[in-house]
């Protein structure tokens, strides 16, 4: 599959928020300033690829083999809030003024369904694994 088609649809056919009406709190919440509205859009796109990349591991190499992959939702949940728990800690560290900026709103990129949702759709289109951090990236 062509990367580049693959990242338009992604942004303009099947936008996340748009399209599938995945997303929408935090982007209806953090929307009215628009620095706290970037740094919230890079903690998600940076939790939605790193979280598709744990969750396409985990479907290949163990809910496929094992034959457990109805507690696909249960895996993929753990790992987004696994993340989120560590991209907080960061930007605490690292950036406080956006930590503080984002507030209630990064606690809640856990509860995203775009998150989930981007990372069960890459495992339902079948995507390899560069194919689904692309999509993650563009999707996010």
């Amino acid at each position: 599959m062509d990367y580049f088609l693959m990242i338009i649809g992604a942004i303009f056919v099947n936008n996340i928020l748009l399209a599938q009406y995945l997303g929408n709190c935090p982007f209806l919440g953090c929307s009215k300033d628009t620095g706290v509205a970037s740094g919230m859009a890079g903690a998600v796109i940076f939790v939605c690829v790193l979280a598709t990349a744990i969750t396409w591991i985990i479907q290949i190499y163990v809910l496929n083999p094992f034959g457990i992959g109805y507690l696909q939702t249960i895996f993929f949940i753990v790992v987004i809030a696994s993340l989120v728990q560590f991209v907080e800690l960061f930007l605490k560290k690292a950036m406080p003024g956006l930590y503080s900026a984002l507030g209630i709103f990064l606690p809640l990129i856990t509860t995203n369904c775009a998150v989930l949702g981007i990372a069960i759709l890459c495992q339902r289109n079948e995507y390899g694994l560069i194919q689904s951090l692309i999509y993650s990236f563009a999707a996010g």
